[in-house]
């Protein structure tokens, strides 16, 4: 298990058989969905709040990674949540809402809301 920061460890809520995916963004840790997962989980849901690779840790172990690193953390996430629950609902914000897209895309989910997900990049090098 990584050595996470005080406070950016991930989360889980058990609750009902509704699930909620919570992704937090790039550089971002859970800590950052921990108060809409508990605010969801008071209301009954199943709550799932990961760590993205390389994230809530130390900034040398985010320098290797790559999305489709922080992609396989949300789908490990998916995976584990779907042991227990039928919907699952995914949440991100940043980073994580354009990885919730992505998630919905290619895995059954019940619903989407990608907060503040960048669409386009106007770099061409990116």
């Amino acid at each position: 298990m990584p050595n996470y920061l005080p406070k950016a460890e991930p989360f889980y809520f058990a609750g009902n058989r509704t699930g909620c995916l919570l992704i937090h963004g790039f550089t971002g840790t859970p800590y950052e969905m921990r108060e809409l997962g508990a605010r969801l989980a008071a209301q009954g849901y199943t709550v799932l709040g990961p760590a993205l690779a390389g994230h809530a840790t130390r900034i040398q172990d985010l320098l290797p990674t790559r999305w489709h690193d922080w992609y396989d953390s949300v789908t490990r996430a998916y995976d584990q949540l779907r042991e227990h629950c039928d919907p699952i609902f995914v949440m991100g914000l940043s980073l994580g809402g354009v990885l919730a897209l992505h998630l919905a895309a290619h895995r059954p989910v019940a619903g989407v809301v990608a907060v503040s997900a960048p669409f386009t990049l106007s770099n061409p090098l990116l």
